[in-house]
């Protein structure tokens, strides 16, 4: 029987795995895999680290809470927690309201965002980590204000993206679903939106696995062609819940990274499952439940390692098998 489409891509992944992980040594680095902690709202950071640890995450995105000169994390004291537990900071998720957003009809808004987002800057380098990440357009205002938005977008993205280059980190544009945000969809929104901006300090993108499955054709193909520009991807079943609770297919979004070489330097696997919703922010103000939380981050962190054991460790046959290619699938 022919494959359908999707499975035809899938095999297009394995065979590019297949022959990458050929050159795999003994020291190959496994994906760096962190958690996204704006979703655990107004949790402590140490009870958050706390729980990290405990289930072998390493790297954490930190909520960019500097939301003005008094409000938000220090980084002294977020330096001290995260050391404690054995975690690094790996970037910033960058929040993107009515209030202070890229491409917005109001230079009062874009005003804001830029000085929001120069502090986040600041402190993303001041605690190590190597990117800050935002998407161009309000998260829970999916109505355009006009035709101009990605222009006027990245216009107000130029103005920070010296900031950007001078302190060393990367800026990220996150491409996000339209049920949620009103500009910028798609890789190719994304790819456009680093073109007009026209600036090396902001030339990268933050993928999303769960806005990806309904902006994208198929995820491994993308992550294939654009990997490259990828510093972080944020990771959710494809009911925006932990990794294996849905119909993710996680082992065909591994190897496509792997194929591309993202387990090599500052490139990053986020969870972030914030569940359903068309504003998703409004889990940063409540406190979440304890257990459920656990559960989520225990869950998700166990099938990520799980999934990511076996495609490594699979031989080239059972992989090729469970694929549905045949005795030529190196071809």
């Amino acid at each position: 029987m022919k494959p359908q489409h999707f499975r035809e891509l899938d095999q297009v992944v394995v065979r590019r795995f297949l022959n990458a992980r050929r050159s795999f040594g003994e020291s190959e680095p496994r994906l760096k895999f962190g958690w996204s902690n704006w979703g655990f709202g107004r949790e402590r950071l140490e009870d958050s680290a706390t729980r990290l640890e405990r289930h072998g995450v390493r790297w954490i995105e930190l909520h960019g809470n500097l939301y003005g000169a008094d409000l938000g994390y220090r980084p002294e004291a977020v330096t001290r927690f995260l050391s404690e537990h054995g975690l690094a900071v790996s970037g910033i998720c960058g929040m993107v309201t009515p209030e202070q957003e890229f491409a917005s009809a109001s230079p009062i808004v874009r005003q804001r965002a830029i000085d929001y987002f120069r502090r986040q800057i600041e402190f993303c380098r001041e605690v190590g980590g190597t990117y800050v990440l935002f998407g161009a357009g309000a998260v829970g205002r999916p109505v355009p204000y006009d035709a101009n938005e990605l222009e006027r977008a990245a216009e107000t993205m130029w103005v920070v993206a010296e900031d950007f280059e001078k302190n060393g980190i990367e800026g990220a544009i996150e491409p996000v679903r339209p049920e949620e945000v009103s500009v910028c969809h798609t890789f190719q929104d994304a790819i456009r939106l680093i073109e007009l901006i026209n600036h090396s300090g902001v030339s990268h993108i933050a993928g999303d696995v769960y806005h990806m499955v309904s902006g994208e054709g198929h995820v491994g193909e993308t992550l294939l062609e654009f990997g490259d520009l990828v510093v972080n991807l944020h990771l959710a079943d494809t009911n925006r819940r932990a990794l294996g609770s849905g119909l993710l297919d996680l082992d065909i979004v591994l190897m496509a990274l792997y194929a591309i070489g993202y387990n090599r330097g500052n490139r990053f696997c986020t969870a972030e499952p914030l569940g359903a919703g068309a504003n998703p922010y409004e889990m940063m103000y409540g406190k979440p439940d304890a257990a459920e939380v656990d559960s989520l981050v225990g869950s998700s962190a166990r099938n990520f390692f799980e999934r990511e054991q076996e495609i490594l460790a699979a031989s080239d046959d059972e992989i090729a098998s469970a694929y549905g290619l045949d005795a030529a699938y190196t071809a």
